[in-house]
């Protein structure tokens, strides 16, 4: 009991001795060493070490007091040190002389209007025993804002924030307003370039009126080759069909422009692949008129010197039966029997004559076809006919000598043109066939590409014209 007397009076010393001196102990030194005075023998007694160095005051600060704090290891407070109070503020009046009076209930003092008396100068002594000066006290009362002030800063506050808060939604508002701006630009000027597509396909679709009726005759002229269809027909239709022909053109060319226009700058994909369907249409087209036209060129006098041939063929075969029957009508020699010859012999000799001359024009129509041996037959076979004619007319005349040179005549021909005809490789209607296969099989092959992917584009442009239909 004594010696816990003893610490109670060594701290009240210490609280003494600072009075007024804050800054020379700080606060945690104090709380240390009234810690240290409760419990310090006991947690010595524990840890069994040897009190760490004091550090001494001078004489000038009052060494005899402050000597006593030698037990208070100060460089190892760090380690056993419990929360620290923060100091509180005591309430009180701020008298004229800056003299700082507690009203709190424990520390009441007396405030008269002459001088501060002795209880005031107590309270000012416990005032200051906290470690708070009266000078530090009164500013830090006086840094105290107003209510009014408090309320119109914060104020102040509210109206930046709304002010803040109002600018970003101006703001978001004012991009989103630009955003739907060129939203809805970009859909219209998207609409626009898709109008100008559609108005290309249709100059391709205008295109088509030539085209079809184009394509029908073309494809007759590969499917029949040069045995079906009547020349003159198929000619006149072709020709016909020249000035459609050239304004599908002009129009497929427009149309190229117009879609290599607005390629670059559609967005949809399948707009995208609307225009890259309607450059290969339109290209196939061209393409297609292109080879069709070369096509035709070889077709249609391929077809007439056929058709030459077998008229000349035809009337070959005419010739011969009807000279047969003038040689068989002259078994009995009578004037009549001679007159019957006579006559069937000048429609032999017209019938091979139309035929030498319709290969001779098969010829010139068809240059690569080579009718020269049927040709040279038909000659024998015609001069065998104005001789079987003169012998005739001899012995109608009764010039037996005249009738036997040109009967000797005829016979000689005859055999010559038999002679012919053993030579012969097959007749005069096979020559045009292979010759013009062989021509246009390589324009038919370009023409039936090119008319493959118009289809292929044509199906793909269906569907979209018609899915911007719905």
């Amino acid at each position: 009991m004594a010696r816990h007397g003893r610490k109670i009076t060594h701290a009240a010393h210490v609280k003494r001795s600072t009075q007024g001196t804050s800054n020379e102990l700080s606060f945690s030194v104090l709380d240390a060493a009234r810690e240290s005075l409760e419990d310090g023998g006991r947690r010595d007694a524990g840890r069994g070490r040897p009190r760490g160095r004091t550090r001494a005051s001078s004489a000038g600060r009052g060494g005899g007091a402050l000597s006593k704090l030698g037990a208070i290891p100060l460089f190892t407070l760090g380690r056993h040190r419990k929360t620290m109070a923060t100091p509180e503020r005591e309430r009180g009046l701020m008298l004229p002389g800056g003299t700082f009076v507690s009203t709190e209930g424990d520390r009441d003092t007396a405030l008269t209007s002459g001088p501060v008396n002795s209880s005031a100068r107590a309270g000012l002594g416990r005032a200051t025993a906290t470690g708070l000066p009266a000078s530090r006290t009164a500013r830090e009362s006086s840094w105290q804002a107003p209510a009014e002030e408090v309320a119109r800063r914060k104020t102040l506050r509210k109206r930046r924030r709304l002010a803040v808060v109002a600018a970003g939604t101006a703001a978001v508002l004012a991009a989103a307003a630009f955003l739907g701006t060129m939203g809805y630009s970009l859909i219209q000027a998207q609409k626009a370039l898709r109008g100008d597509l559609s108005a290309a396909l249709g100059d391709i679709q205008r295109a088509d009126e030539a085209i079809i009726p184009m394509d029908e005759l073309i494809a007759a002229r590969i499917n029949d080759g040069v045995d079906k269809g009547d020349a003159e027909a198929i000619a006149t239709d072709w020709e016909a069909l020249q000035p459609q022909i050239d304004q599908a053109l002009v129009d497929l060319d427009a149309a190229r422009r117009d879609v290599e226009a607005v390629q670059s700058k559609l967005v949809d994909a399948r707009d995208k692949e609307a225009a890259n369907r309607a450059l290969v249409a339109a290209n196939a087209r061209v393409n297609m008129i292109g080879a069709g036209r070369e096509l035709m060129a070889e077709a249609v006098p391929a077809r007439r010197a056929q058709q030459a041939a077998q008229t000349a063929w035809e009337k070959t075969l005419e010739g011969d039966g009807l000279a047969r029957d003038a040689a068989a009508a002259l078994s009995s020699m009578t004037k009549d029997t001679v007159n019957q010859s006579m006559a069937l012999s000048e429609q032999a000799l017209a019938a091979f004559t139309a035929a030498r001359d319709g290969l001779e024009s098969a010829a010139e129509l068809y240059p690569n076809a080579d009718y020269t041996a049927f040709v040279s037959y038909l000659n024998l076979r015609i001069d065998a006919q104005y001789a079987a004619i003169a012998s005739d007319k001899a012995y109608l005349a009764r010039d037996k000598t005249a009738m036997t040179e040109q009967n000797t005549r005829y016979n000689e021909l005859d055999a010559q043109a038999a002679e012919a005809a053993r030579a012969l490789e097959g007749d005069p209607t096979g020559i045009v066939g292979p010759l013009y296969a062989a021509a246009a099989k390589d324009k038919a092959a370009a023409y039936s590409s090119e008319r493959l992917q118009a289809g292929d584009a044509d199906a793909f442009l269906r569907d979209y014209l018609g899915s911007l239909g719905k």
